[in-house]
């Protein structure tokens, strides 16, 4: 009992700088992104261990089954996509594992990973699944529980900002001869889970006394797994939406040049947390499109029923936020002002109107990164010729903020903002500038 209760006081921790990792543009062209976290462990008194490690994997899983009884066949395939072993107490006698002790309080140990940009996304489906996950270990020593602790990474993929033909509205336009014209419209051809997904009806009739009696919009998906030769592809009606009698006006005693119906029918996507649908996936084992698909029911001038169907494929994403980083940039206003990477030091807001001298000592060294030779910080001017603080505030401005920092940074107005004439030609770095700038282009004719 007591022993039990011990370990139930260690923790052991992962703590990632970001539990989702997101890729931009397909396999072939995206870039590697770095995995960088921590290990800790928090000790209420000393401890005998054998090894503290940390296992990365990534596995690509796809199953199902054909057939009925003795008729039936199972298929499955499993495949790595990726490994990484980190070993943090390393063991001296492999043979005799000799233990280590451990003292109470808290241990740390820092990783980082590079992973791959051609990784497949995470994905959890009915028959297959992507999953990347970290894994730590304490080995204790004989006849004594291991610590262990998992953690989930999900791994995003999403379009890179020059597929703008992904993001144009489209467009279904064609004539049913001698019955009606229309027109069916969609905003763009990518949407988020637990977002809407708007289509707009444009209707002209030809036909006299022509009715539109439904008008439906149903999302369908296609999920297709493959293992070794085999291949498998089940489908789905993800979501549906049905107007009955979707136009007031009717044909009545107005010819039908003067009659024009129009609607806008909203389709609701599932959320993340749902699974009755799952985002867009391209890869050898699993493969997951989806399409929209319109049917018109009309009803004719004898009666009798007709339909109308059509479709167009669309893309579906985790969601909207994962896109921020690569289709909203930020404006001048919000870049020139976020958080600035000095040389001398880690990156460090610069509130308004602080006046910060030039930093000139030392931090830790980061793991595995090689000692580099100091340099002089050059002196820059704090305050203007008037005795006010210069619009930089004293900060290094020759290297810039990514596009994540800069655009949660809060708009500041550049009239309010932007250096006088006067204060920049007042800087005696300027001002020396400029003297040589005229001496070296004032030569004698």
């Amino acid at each position: 009992m007591v022993s039990t209760i011990r370990q139930r006081t260690n923790e052991l921790k992962i703590d990632l700088s970001s539990t989702e990792i997101v890729l931009l543009g397909n396999a072939s062209e995206s870039a590697a992104k770095l995995l960088r976290g921590t290990v800790s462990l928090n000790l209420t008194e000393p401890m005998k261990v054998r090894s503290v490690t940390l296992s990365f994997t990534g596995k690509m899983k796809v199953s199902w089954s054909e057939g009925i009884g003795h008729h039936q066949h199972y298929h499955r395939k499993e495949k790595e996509l990726i490994t990484h072993n980190w070993q943090f107490i390393p063991i001296i006698d492999q043979a005799n594992k000799k233990a280590f002790t451990l003292g109470a309080g808290e241990h740390k140990w820092d990783f980082e990973l590079l992973l791959p940009g051609d990784l497949p996304q995470s994905l959890e489906a009915e028959g297959g699944q992507v999953v990347y996950r970290l894994k730590a270990v304490v080995e204790r020593t004989a006849f004594l529980q291991n610590i262990v602790k998992k953690n989930v990474l999900r791994i995003v993929r999403c379009m890179l900002p020059t597929e703008f033909d992904l993001m144009q509205t489209l467009e279904i336009h064609n004539t049913w001869a001698e019955k009606m014209m229309y027109d069916i419209l969609l905003p763009s051809k990518v949407y988020a889970r637990g977002h809407l997904i708007p289509s707009t009806f444009h209707i002209t009739p030809i036909a006299p006394k022509l009715h539109i009696r439904t008008l439906t919009v149903s999302l369908k998906e296609y999920c297709t797994y493959t293992a070794n030769d085999c291949s498998k592809t089940d489908t789905r009606i993800v979501k549906t939406q049905r107007e009955e009698n979707p136009f007031l006006t009717q044909p009545g005693d107005a010819t039908n040049d003067s009659i024009f119906w129009s609607k806008t029918i909203s389709l609701d996507i599932p959320p993340m947390s749902s699974q009755m649908a799952f985002c867009d996936a391209d890869n050898e084992m699993i493969r997951i499109r989806h399409k929209l698909k319109f049917v018109m029911c009309l009803v004719n001038a004898d009666g009798h029923l007709s339909e109308l169907r059509c479709s167009v494929p669309v893309i579906i994403i985790s969601s909207i936020s994962e896109q921020t980083e690569i289709n909203n940039l930020p404006a001048y206003e919000q870049a020139w002002r976020s958080v600035l990477c000095l040389e001398s030091g880690p990156s460090t807001p610069i509130s308004e109107g602080a006046i910060t001298p030039p930093i000139a000592h030392t931090s830790p060294m980061p793991m595995n990164t090689p000692n580099t030779t100091s340099h002089d910080v050059d002196e820059i001017p704090l305050e203007s010729p008037s005795g006010e603080p210069l619009w930089w505030n004293g900060s290094n401005l020759s290297r810039v903020p990514s596009y994540r920092t800069a655009a949660q940074q809060e708009p500041v107005s550049l009239s309010t903002s932007l250096p006088s004439y006067d204060q920049l030609a007042g800087s005696p770095r300027h001002a020396a500038m400029f003297g040589q700038l005229t001496m070296s282009s004032g030569s004698p004719r």
